[in-house]
């Protein structure tokens, strides 16, 4: 069970806070000049975030794809520099996920969604079309990726397997930082290929590291 609490913000506008038994804030709406359309708005809102989990709500969803040979990033530069999104739209978003992963060889993790229209979808796209590399494909700028997170956060929806993805991104990163600090080098190769020759002093397999990490459980 959920409730809705309404009450104006610091400019007096209308917002509603959705809360569950707990107390704890899902959603607060944006705010509004009238009560009535900030509570159609938490009504439309968790509509959405209880239909969005069973493919049966309209979403805009933002995929982070992670090349197998992606180093990591740079020095000084933010977690997912050198890394892509996609904000698309669709309805059963894990199945979008699905079917674009049959086709690339990178890991796509699923980040963010939110609710979704054609509207909000051109929205964003004309937002961060600085950042537009191909298609529906946007790098991932500190601006993108500052908004993506915002949009995890806002709309506390993301399914646990992505979660646990996400943490092991975060653990992916970590260590790459922390070898770059201790060799004062990125890695020559990533991820490389038994079958071509490396090259350099410096690489990192993280490929077999998952697969033995699969056969063991």
């Amino acid at each position: 069970m959920v409730k809705f609490r309404a009450h104006t913000d610091q400019n007096g506008k209308h917002v509603v806070d959705i809360e569950c038994d707990a107390g704890e804030n899902l959603y607060t709406t944006d705010p509004f000049d009238a009560p009535e359309i900030a509570l159609e708005a938490a009504r439309r809102w968790l509509q959405w975030f209880d239909h969005a989990p069973q493919g049966k709500a309209e979403s805009i969803y933002y995929i982070l794809i992670v090349p197998e040979t992606w180093p990591g990033p740079p020095p000084g530069a933010h977690p997912y520099s050198g890394l892509h999104f996609k904000i698309g739209r669709s309805t059963d978003v894990r199945k979008r996920l699905q079917n674009l992963q049959t086709g690339t060889s990178g890991d796509l993790i699923l980040h963010a969604i939110e609710p979704g229209s054609p509207e909000r979808e051109r929205e964003l796209h004309e937002q961060f079309k600085s950042e537009r590399r191909q298609g529906e494909w946007f790098s991932c700028s500190p601006a993108l990726t500052k908004h993506v997170l915002d949009t995890w956060k806002r709309n506390n929806l993301l399914p646990p397997e992505y979660q646990a993805k996400l943490l092991e991104l975060m653990d992916r990163i970590h260590a790459y930082r922390a070898m770059r600090d201790a060799l004062g080098q990125a890695p020559d190769m990533v991820n490389p290929s038994i079958n071509e020759p490396w090259h350099g002093r410096v690489f990192v397999d993280l490929v077999y590291t998952r697969l033995a990490k699969e056969e063991d459980s």
